[in-house]
This record gives structure tokens, sequence and C-alpha cells, in this order.
């Protein structure tokens, strides 16, 4: 009956109620997630518009915020899409922790840049630790006050390859 009064119908029809709204939630987040989608594009295009250029390739490092750890993984991939030559490295504090993501276009792998060793010196300075391949890889680290220093330390091994 209490079930019933908060969705306000009869308790016969509470199983058709239910299921209503379940369709209305995943709808919803469907919706949400194709404007998260569109949104991110263009935030990527505005932040490869904004990057260093060096040698013909874009050096692409940010603090991102007001986005969640699945959705770092999605934007470096829209980043990517928008420079084609690139290295990137784009971080953000989530649930108390910081998280980083480096990714390295292939032709500049070949010239011995590497996400792997970016993310690893980058998340020292945070107090954590992390890899991965050379052309995607992911950290994590403990300290949060210290994520602005773990992007700088990151784009200087960058800048030190290139």
């Amino acid at each position: 009956k209490e079930a019933a009064a908060l969705l306000k119908s009869q308790p016969d029809e509470l199983t058709r109620k239910i299921t209503a709204l379940q369709d209305e939630l995943r709808d919803t987040k469907k919706e949400l997630a194709k404007y998260t989608g569109q949104s991110l594009a263009e935030w990527a295009a505005k932040l490869v518009a904004n990057s260093e250029a060096i040698g013909g390739a874009r050096l692409i490092v940010a603090e991102v915020k007001d986005i969640t750890r699945d959705q770092l993984k999605e934007f470096v991939d829209r980043v990517r899409e928008k420079a084609p030559s690139a290295a990137i490295l784009l971080g953000l504090i989530a649930d108390d922790k910081v998280a980083l993501i480096a990714a390295v276009s292939k032709d500049l792998t070949t010239k011995g840049l590497s996400a792997g060793d970016c993310v690893k010196a980058a998340a020292k300075i945070a107090g954590g630790g992390g890899g991965g391949r050379p052309d995607l890889a992911e950290a994590g680290g403990k300290d949060i006050t210290k994520l602005s220093e773990a992007l700088a330390a990151g784009a200087d091994y960058f800048r030190g390859k290139f």
C-alpha cells in the first residue's frame, strides 16, 4: 500500500507503473548520454584548438572537471579524433583520488613517446602508479592536491621526448 501511494496508483497497477518508470529512466539515460557525447566532442575540439603545437603535433594536457572516470576514457577518444598527431594527458579528481589517462598517436610512439611512461611519471607525483601501452595508459594517485603538479610532470615528460 505504501508503494502504491508513492506511485499514486492502485496496488494491482504497481507492476505496470514500475515497468513504465524503468522504461522512462532507460530512455532518459540514453538521451543524456547522447547530449553528453555531443558536449564532449565540442569540448575536445576546443581543447585541441587551444593546445600547444610542437613540430606538427599537438601537446594536450588538461585537468578536466564535471565528468566521471568512465567519461574520461570516452573524452580522451574524442580528443584523439580531433588531433590525429598528438600526445595527450588528462587528469581529474574523482572519489577523492586522482585519475590520469594518457594517449599518444601512432606516429609519435614511433618517435619514442609513451603514454605508459607519461602516466607513470605523473602518477608518481600524486602518490600513485599505473601504466599501460605506448599508445594508451591509465594511472591513479592518492594526493588530490598534487594533480596540477602531476599534469606538469607529464607535460615535461612529453616535451622532453618531442
